[in-house]
């Protein structure tokens, strides 16, 4: 773990009184640079403020230097480190790839044959989608027909029934009644 500095061990280390100190991390912080604080709200600094610190300081002691302008200047030459730092690490695990691609055998060659054979399996299984979606417009098109016939053959039969008792009910009244019998 990074060890903490306290206040007065900063202080010692660069030489400063505690309320230039104060001044200088209340600047950074003005711009945007974290300084650890505990639950108390005090400071504590880790060896990167004490170095952050140490170059404000210098820069500061230049002719023409304000406190301002040295706060930028630092943090500009941090941030500017910190990118150097990422892109050499972006670098190693690029070459870390492409080293474990070279490792694995796989060219460029057969990278492509091996996308020209995916299309074409794609290309395949599309065209034989088009033809299922074919199929099932043609089959949905033959049931709605079929239904349209069973509704009507429904309404024939319901027709027929109604047919047939209004044929039964002329029937029973067209009968001699008993009492005519004589």
């Amino acid at each position: 773990m990074t060890e903490l500095y306290s206040p007065s061990n900063v202080q010692e280390l660069l030489g400063i009184d505690s309320s230039t100190l104060r001044k200088y991390a209340t600047l950074l912080e003005g711009h945007g640079y974290h300084i650890h604080r505990n639950n108390r709200g005090h400071r504590g600094y880790v060896e990167k403020d004490v170095n952050t610190l140490r170059k404000l300081i210098e820069l500061s002691k230049q002719e023409g230097m304000t406190a301002d302008r040295s706060v930028e200047a630092v943090l500009t030459r941090d941030f500017e480190e910190q990118k150097a730092v990422n892109d050499v690490k972006t670098i190693t695990t690029q070459q870390k790839t492409n080293d474990r691609l070279i490792e694995q055998g796989c060219n460029h060659d057969e990278l492509v044959e091996r996308i020209e054979h995916l299309e074409q399996v794609n290309g395949d299984l599309i065209k034989l989608l088009k033809e299922k979606a074919i199929r099932e417009a043609y089959l949905e098109e033959k049931i709605n027909q079929i239904l349209k016939v069973v509704e009507r053959t429904e309404q024939l039969v319901a027709e027929s029934k109604m047919i047939e008792e209004t044929i039964r009910q002329i029937a029973a009244t067209s009968q001699k009644k008993w009492w005519k019998w004589w």
